[in-house]
């Protein structure tokens, strides 16, 4: 089917998730507010009264409770909506606070951030289309989103790990020597994720996704070449790229895109839209890979 005939779908995608990634960063900035002043970081509720900090959760919540009722009565769509919401509650909420209990929060997180609102947009895809979902390519994705999660907040963890260490927030980076967390990431969670991918190119029978990828690949040799830059896996280093997040960022769902469009040009409605939605860090793509041409070409 053309993306553009579901633009209805993907506009919903994006309010329903709108909702919850704003409770999500103020319940996270509300419960952090003790270790973060601990840490010496700034926290945009610090010194806020608890009425703001109460209105600020409550509409997020309002909203959400909106796209529920409207899925009441779907048995799969209402369960992955909500468990989204419940992953970052256990996460940042005491007496859960999840985050503070090693792989439990590593979980939670990667599931509230990638796997669930990936999932909703996949099954509400499908109840647009009035088609039946996919077994198959649904557990491909949840695979590829939840490792790619996993690794987001492995690095994060990571990343922060002085900060925590100083709060004394017991995170799963916390928890474990750094350089056993970054093999974890590295030669487990990668290549389940690496595989997954596959499995998502295969389905696509398209060349457009691969194709994007290489050209993805041969601009992060030009930044490492020619700018001296890092890809990292999950472990932090200096002038760091952290591996496929500008593809799945930016040259992914344009790949996609276009390979929806050379079946049906209609498409093309639906590319030039996301490019609107979406076009920071595309910009800075193309920008980045000018630069790297005049200059080994000069």
């Amino acid at each position: 089917m053309p993306v553009i005939s579901l633009w209805s779908a993907a506009l919903t995608i994006l309010l329903a998730l709108v909702p919850g990634a704003a409770y999500v960063s103020v319940i996270n900035d509300l419960t952090d507010r003790a270790d973060d002043l601990a840490a010496g970081k700034p926290n945009r509720l610090a010194g806020r009264s608890r009425g703001l900090a109460a209105l600020l959760v409550c509409v997020p919540v309002a909203a959400g409770l909106v796209f529920a009722v409207l899925w009441r009565h779907d048995v799969l769509l209402l369960p992955l909506y909500l468990a989204a919401w419940l992953a970052f509650s256990l996460y940042s909420l005491p007496p859960f606070r999840w985050k503070t209990r090693g792989i439990l929060g590593v979980i939670a997180d990667a599931s509230g951030a990638h796997l669930f609102p990936t999932l909703v947009a996949v099954v509400l895809t499908y109840r647009e289309a009035a088609r039946p979902v996919d077994a198959a390519w649904l557990s491909a994705v949840a695979v590829w989103s939840f490792a790619y999660g996993l690794r987001g907040i492995l690095w994060h963890q990571l990343s922060d790990r002085e900060n925590d260490r100083a709060a004394a927030v017991r995170t799963f980076a916390q928890r474990h020597p750094p350089q056993v967390v970054a093999r974890i990431g590295t030669f487990v969670v990668f290549p389940v994720e690496l595989i997954a991918l596959a499995v998502l190119f295969l389905r696509m029978r398209s060349l457009v996704p691969p194709a994007f990828l290489a050209a993805y690949a041969i601009l992060v040799a030009g930044r490492m070449r020619l700018w001296g830059m890092n890809v990292v896996v999950v472990e932090p280093r200096p002038r760091f790229l952290i591996a496929l997040h500008e593809y799945y960022d930016v040259h992914f769902p344009i790949a996609i895109l276009i390979a929806s469009s050379l079946r049906d040009p209609r498409d093309l409605l639906a590319l030039a839209a996301h490019g609107l939605l979406f076009p920071r860090r595309t910009l800075q793509s193309w920008t980045d890979a000018w630069k790297l041409v005049r200059q080994r070409w000069r």
